[in-house]
C-alpha cells in the first residue's frame, strides 16, 4: 500500500541555477462544466496569497504569474484540501504610503490571468474583519468566450497621491491631468505610469464639505475614464493596524475592439 502524502509540506523555490519546478500537484477540485462555480483569491498577512477552489492546472498557472511578476519570488507553497497558499519572499502587502508599484501590478496580473482562464470577478466580499486579511476577491467561472481586453489600475495613496499604472493611454492621462489641473501640485508621466500629487489631502476627508469634495473628485475621475471606454472591473483594498491607513485600488478594463 502506498503511503499517504503528508497533508502539509513546504515547497522551497529553487535557486536560479536550477530549473523551476511546478507547484505541488496534489488533488484539487476539478471544474464542473455547465454549473456555476466560484473561487476566491485572498491576500493575507504581509506576504500570503490564498487560492481557494481553483483546479490544480489553474494554480500552476497562477504560480507562474507570481514567480514571473514578483521579483523576490515564492518562498513556500502550502497545500490544503481545497486551497493553495503562496508565501512570498519579502512583504508585498506591507503598508507603503506611496503605493508599491510591484505589488499593485502583481494583483493586476493575477486578475488578468484569471480572466484569461475564464474566471470573472463576481464580487469583492469582506467577511473576515482581521486586519491581516487585505481583501477577498470572489470569481465566477464563465463557460463562454470572454472578449479580449486591456487593463489599467488607478490607486489612491497617502491622502494626496494618485497613480495610473499598466501603460495607460496617453490621451486618457492627458484628460485626467486637464480635469484636475487646478488641484494638482505636481505630476510625473512616463509610458508605464502616471503619478499625481494633489494639493491638500483630498483622500483624507474630515468634515462633510471635505467628503463632498472627495466624492466629486472621484466622480470626475470616473467620468474621464468612462469617456475613454474603460469600465470598473474590481476594487481591491487593504486595512492596516493603525486603523486609519487604507489603500484603495480600482481595476479597469477596456475591450480591444473599443472605438
Amino acid at each position: 500500500m502506498c503511503e499517504e502524502p503528508s497533508p502539509f509540506y513546504e515547497y522551497i523555490e529553487p535557486s536560479s541555477s536550477n530549473p523551476t519546478p511546478s507547484p505541488p500537484r496534489q488533488s484539487l477540485q476539478k471544474a464542473q462544466p455547465n454549473k456555476p462555480q466560484f473561487a476566491t483569491l485572498t491576500r493575507n498577512a504581509l506576504d500570503r496569497i490564498n487560492l481557494i477552489n481553483f483546479s490544480q492546472s489553474e494554480v500552476a498557472d497562477l504560480h507562474e504569474v507570481v514567480r514571473k511578476h514578483w521579483p523576490k519570488g515564492i518562498k513556500t507553497v502550502i497545500p490544503r484540501e481545497r486551497s493553495r497558499e503562496f508565501k512570498l519572499r519579502g512583504y508585498p502587502w506591507g503598508f507603503d504610503p506611496n503605493g508599491s508599484e510591484e505589488s499593485l501590478l502583481l494583483v493586476l496580473r493575477l486578475v488578468e490571468a484569471l480572466y484569461g482562464l475564464g474566471w470573472v470577478i463576481y464580487s469583492p466580499i469582506e467577511i473576515s474583519k482581521r486586519i491581516s486579511t487585505k481583501d477577498a476577491l470572489v470569481f465566477r467561472k464563465s463557460f463562454y468566450d470572454l472578449p479580449p481586453v486591456e487593463w489599467i489600475n488607478i490607486s489612491f495613496h497617502g491622502g494626496d497621491k494618485l497613480k495610473i499604472l499598466n501603460s495607460p493611454p496617453s490621451d486618457l492621462v492627458n484628460d485626467v491631468l486637464e480635469a484636475f489641473a487646478r488641484s494638482i501640485q505636481r505630476h510625473e508621466v512616463t509610458k508605464e505610469r502616471a503619478k499625481i500629487k494633489f494639493k491638500g489631502d483630498p483622500w483624507r476627508s474630515i468634515h462633510h464639505d471635505d467628503e463632498d469634495e472627495t466624492q466629486l473628485k472621484l466622480l470626475k475621475l470616473l467620468e474621464v475614464v468612462d469617456r475613454h471606454g474603460f469600465t470598473l472591473y474590481a476594487r481591491t483594498g487593504a486595512r492596516y493596524s493603525d486603523e486609519t491607513s487604507e489603500s484603495n485600488v480600482l481595476i479597469f478594463q477596456r475591450r480591444l475592439d473599443w472605438a
